[in-house]
């Protein structure tokens, strides 16, 4: 579903934010590598290849369906441990398992290869399975057999979060702005660039974002953002500056919002993880959609070749993406993803000092760094269960999910000033023309700070 920004609803709550300190977001302590009891499966497409289409069978005949030898392993076969298969680039299921019951996995099979949204994502399939199984011996049983493509656990992600002033009220608390040499006089029309946002959602309620989202595309969820990250991530993007109110966002852009994450937590610890089929429906919608930006504040210990292959597509497709590092140095300083994949500007944070906050994650990878201590930005007007300290309106939050949206802005600036640069030169763009920091000592690139801090001018000079 998408719901799109209708017209300004006044705010119920003008007062200044309570500038309570807030932890950043990071790995939960209860947080395995991945989510339990999920595979992504894929496949190949010659197998199913002569398996009848589902859309228009009748019911009996979708029951009837049987999986090809080639894939009929003693797991798929008997299905008693499996509890769900959802086709998740069919254009048929939007999403959500076939809604025909039982549904069996050559129906879902079939499904994912001949309904596909793209060519090049057919046979691509979640199974949910019972914590009763082995899902290590389902998934090696899986990769050996003939007709699989590949088989892999599905990785947690989890959230990342004195210069000329604009009529803003609460722009002189923006310190962020300018740590990057933000100013007024900058080009700050992007609205030509098309900018995506992949998070907890969007309060289109809040008055920073009249006329300023484009599309929110909340697929088989609420149009809420219950958690707030979302929120404060694109108004840190794209609050509407010089209205009187609140803050000022770093640019006008085409803003579009994807929600990846479901309305409730995880069973298991309570906490709020991306959903894995909304995540991978939603890159794909990005990459069908033609979006030249895109911000990504999440984080996650492990890799995934299904994720991998929808981020190398999106950026195939001329499509900057940033992503935060993630904010657990001070918990093994992990390498995280999606920031470590191949193309991607990876965000680490640094503080009022410019110098790295403490817990941004460190590495090879990094490509620059950005403020994410004390961030000012939006939050929904209302309050939720899920944010425990009941803050409303604007708030100002820490983490590298902070950070990474400074440069996601950068980059719909850029290109902005010029549309045909593609994702490496725009990367390049703003690597090369960052400020280099006292603790660099004299290196042109550290794996604390990568190539420096953002700075808004040179990138834009």
């Amino acid at each position: 579903m998408a719901t799109k920004n209708m017209g300004k609803t006044k705010s119920t709550d003008e007062r200044p934010p309570r500038m309570t300190q807030m932890k950043p977001c990071g790995r939960p302590k209860s947080a395995g590598d991945y989510l339990p009891g999920v595979l992504m499966v894929r496949c190949k497409e010659d197998v199913v290849a002569n398996v009848q289409s589902v859309d228009g069978a009748s019911v009996a005949s979708v029951r009837g369906m049987k999986l090809p030898e080639a894939v009929e392993t003693p797991f798929l076969a008997h299905q008693s441990h499996i509890r769900e298969v959802v086709p998740v680039f069919s254009r048929l299921t939007g999403g959500r398992s076939l809604s025909i019951a039982p549904t069996t996995v050559a129906a879902s099979f079939a499904t994912s290869v001949h309904d596909s949204e793209n060519e090049d994502l057919r046979g691509i399939n979640l199974l949910r399975i019972s914590s009763k199984a082995d899902i290590e011996r389902v998934r090696r049983d899986l990769e050996s057999t003939p007709g699989i493509e590949y088989a892999h656990r599905v990785p947690r992600r989890w959230l990342s979060a004195a210069r000329p002033r604009t009529n803003d009220p609460l722009f002189a608390r923006q310190w962020g702005l300018g740590a990057v040499a933000w100013l007024p006089t900058l080009p700050l029309d992007a609205s030509s660039v098309r900018v995506a946002v992949l998070d907890t959602g969007i309060d289109l309620t809040h008055d920073e974002f009249l006329n300023v989202v484009s599309s929110y595309n909340h697929e088989n969820t609420r149009n809420l953002d219950i958690v707030g990250h979302g929120t404060h991530v694109a108004g840190i993007i794209a609050a509407v500056i010089n209205n009187a109110i609140g803050i000022a966002g770093l640019c006008r852009c085409d803003l579009n919002v994807w929600k990846i994450f479901g309305d409730a937590p995880d069973s298991d610890d309570g906490n709020y993880y991306v959903d894995p089929v909304l995540y991978q429906r939603s890159l794909n919608a990005a990459r069908n959609s033609g979006m030249r930006v895109m911000n990504l504040s999440i984080g996650g210990t492990a890799s995934s070749p299904t994720e991998e292959l929808l981020f190398g597509r999106l950026i195939a497709s001329g499509c900057t993406v940033v992503a935060a590092m993630g904010n657990d140095y001070e918990r093994g300083n992990p390498i995280e993803y999606p920031a470590a994949y191949p193309g991607v500007i990876a965000v680490g944070a640094v503080d009022e000092n410019l110098s790295r906050a403490s817990f941004s994650c460190t590495g090879p990878h990094i490509s620059l760094c950005a403020p994410g201590m004390r961030i000012l930005s939006t939050l929904p007007m209302q309050p939720s269960a899920a944010r425990t300290d009941k803050q409303t309106g604007y708030a100002a939050w820490p983490g590298t999910s902070m950070a990474a949206p400074h440069v996601a802005a950068a980059a719909a600036m850029v290109l902005a000033r010029d549309p045909n640069l593609s994702p490496a030169q725009v990367a390049q763009r703003l690597t090369q023309s960052t400020t280099k920091v006292a603790e660099m000592k004299g290196h042109a690139f550290t794996e604390e700070y990568g190539h420096g801090v953002l700075n808004l001018q040179a990138a834009l000079a």
